[in-house]
């Protein structure tokens, strides 16, 4: 086998994976792996200090392969690169840096929050588990997010949520979450 596709397979691709596919796959493995995710382990964490070596080592090499193919093949059009989208991708089974409103109301329906003590007039602040949600009632802002000092111990979410993700919800949105927490209460 050769060595550049030794290193596809450790993220997880073919032999014909296109140089945004290999980015792709090492963000979201690196993601998915990053050590921070595993503080409160130290098996799990040594295990994911490994993998995120694995995955610089293979994301470096097939970036500076990618780069000498491209002086290779100076015929090749040099047009600028697709302006990127400013709306996040879907989700494909894969974890992301945001919540989306859907996993935020999963959260809400699924965890019990508590009141911690208020930051500020028509603030508060509630805890449950691993995630942190921030809310303003005037306008209704919610934010829900995973900081890594949270987290004290596994928990499956965390499988499809890394640490550090952070949904910001206004409006609509807000509002909704806002009354499944109250129905929290009830």
């Amino acid at each position: 086998m050769h060595v550049g596709e030794a290193y596809l397979q450790t993220l997880s691709l073919n032999k014909n994976a296109t140089f945004d596919e290999v980015r792709e796959a090492y963000q979201d493995l690196v993601m998915v792996w990053h050590p921070d995710r595993f503080l409160h382990n130290p098996r799990l964490y040594k295990k994911a200090e490994a993998k995120l070596k694995e995955f610089n080592q293979a994301y470096s090499y097939l970036k500076s392969h990618q780069s000498r193919s491209r002086k290779a093949a100076p015929h090749q059009s040099k047009t600028a690169p697709p302006a990127r989208s400013k709306t996040p991708k879907k989700r494909h089974g894969m974890a992301c840096p945001w919540l989306t409103f859907s996993d935020a109301a999963y959260i809400l329906n699924h965890y019990s929050f508590e009141a911690v003590a208020p930051k500020a007039a028509g603030h508060q602040t509630f805890h449950s588990g691993p995630f942190v949600l921030d809310i303003c009632n005037q306008p209704a802002e919610v934010i829900l997010s995973v900081p890594c000092d949270s987290v004290h111990a596994f928990d499956r979410i965390l499988l499809s949520i890394p640490c550090k993700s952070q949904g910001h919800f206004q409006q609509e949105e807000a509002k909704q979450l806002l009354h499944l927490l109250q129905d929290q209460g009830r």
